[in-house]
């Protein structure tokens, strides 16, 4: 049995939560689920671990990430099992003038980083590993695919760090696209392990390849998918068994709400505490669109609300598309068409239908002040 898992993110961080000892929580939501992971693998004890991509999230992390990324490979090497990362796009160097980061992890008995501008392989017993790690230089890049060849009589596992069709892409800097004239040389491998893409899935261009995705959500696309490792069970025919083991992490969810502009605040509000009744938000990040909603609705239903709508949730994300007499203004909200004092006039006329006169006094004092502030 081999361990397949990918795009741990080590020092990644997000939102301005931190946790009782000072650390970004997202940052350490991501050390848990890796931690999470070793202590599975230390569990099944396999005959190796290979990381397709992305080990770091950045090309320089931080102390605490790199101090924490060489003490859970430190676990694997005391259990003797071998692991074989290959560079990502988030950790590969820019420019030649910083060192790779994967360098560091020669220093650990067991790990095979692949950093270079080059393919690599490396054989334990009946099976072979062989390596493609990011390149930032075409050319190089172009060299190193030419040379993949798989070892005869061995189980042969490609590892890439790439999208194996555009639809694969993550829109970030980087990212590539393997080059279509090479896909013919997947087939002479047995399994292709990929990196780069977050959810876990078998790809079609090749009998056994997957994706393992991330340990962690890191975006709201992740939403539903699970997070964890794939094992490999290599079969006396020189196939491949491939399962999906899960390990927890932070619940995200997502509430969409449609044509904002036909129902009232209260009955918004309404649909809100609904989700809240029927899904456990407590330390959940909860993604909360609002599609063609009224600027005033906005008003109403702004961050502060959904807070007190949703106490005991981690982080609240609101994606508001707005409607007005104009038709659809995507975006953050219609600021950017209509000025400020415009859009809190047009609230308070809403607010007050049924009584002109207040509205007129409360939008001539306001008027005052949005005066003051632009002078």
């Amino acid at each position: 049995m081999l361990i397949h898992f990918s795009d741990t993110h080590l020092g990644y961080q997000a939102y301005d939560r931190v946790s009782s000892d000072g650390i970004n929580a997202r940052e350490q939501d991501v050390y848990d689920a890796f931690e999470r992971v070793i202590d599975r693998i230390v569990e099944l004890r396999p005959e190796a671990v290979i990381h397709s991509g992305d080990f770091f999230h950045r090309p320089s992390p931080s102390n605490r990430a790199l101090t924490f990324g060489l003490e859970q490979l430190r676990r694997l090497s005391r259990a003797g099992i071998p692991l074989v990362v290959i560079a990502g796009n988030h950790e590969t160097p820019k420019t030649i003038y910083n060192s790779p980061i994967l360098r560091a992890l020669r220093t650990i008995d067991g790990v095979y980083p692949f950093f270079g501008d080059q393919y690599e392989q490396v054989t334990f017993d009946q099976v072979t590993i062989h390596g493609v790690p990011h390149i930032n230089d075409n050319r190089l890049l172009m060299s190193a695919l030419e040379g993949m060849q798989a070892v005869p009589d061995k189980f042969n596992i490609l590892m890439l760090h790439t999208s194996l069709g555009k639809r694969f892409l993550m829109e970030e800097y980087g990212e590539q696209v393997f080059p279509a004239e090479f896909e013919s040389k997947l087939a002479q491998f047995q399994y292709i392990a990929l990196g780069h893409w977050h959810n876990y899935q078998a790809i079609d261009v090749h009998p056994c390849a997957w994706y393992a995705g991330s340990v962690e959500r890191l975006s709201d696309t992740e939403i539903g998918v699970e997070k964890g490792f794939l094992r490999l069970d290599i079969q006396p025919d020189q196939t491949c068994h491939v399962s999906f083991e899960s390990v927890s992490t932070r619940p995200w969810l997502r509430l969409e709400m449609n044509d904002c502009h036909e129902l009232s605040v209260a009955e918004l509000e309404l649909q809100l505490e609904q989700f809240r009744q029927e899904n456990d938000t407590e330390n959940a990040i909860l993604s909360l669109s609002f599609y063609d909603i009224r600027t005033e609705q906005t008003l109403e239903l702004g961050n502060l609300r959904l807070k007190q709508m949703f106490p005991q949730a981690f982080q609240i994300l609101p994606k508001r598309r707005t409607w007005n007499d104009r038709g659809f203004v995507q975006g953050i909200e219609a600021s950017q068409f209509d000025s400020l004092d415009k859009i809190f006039n047009d609230y308070l006329r809403s607010k007050y239908t049924e009584d002109e006169a207040l509205a007129a006094r409360l939008i001539e004092k306001a008027g005052h002040y949005f005066q003051s502030k632009e002078q």
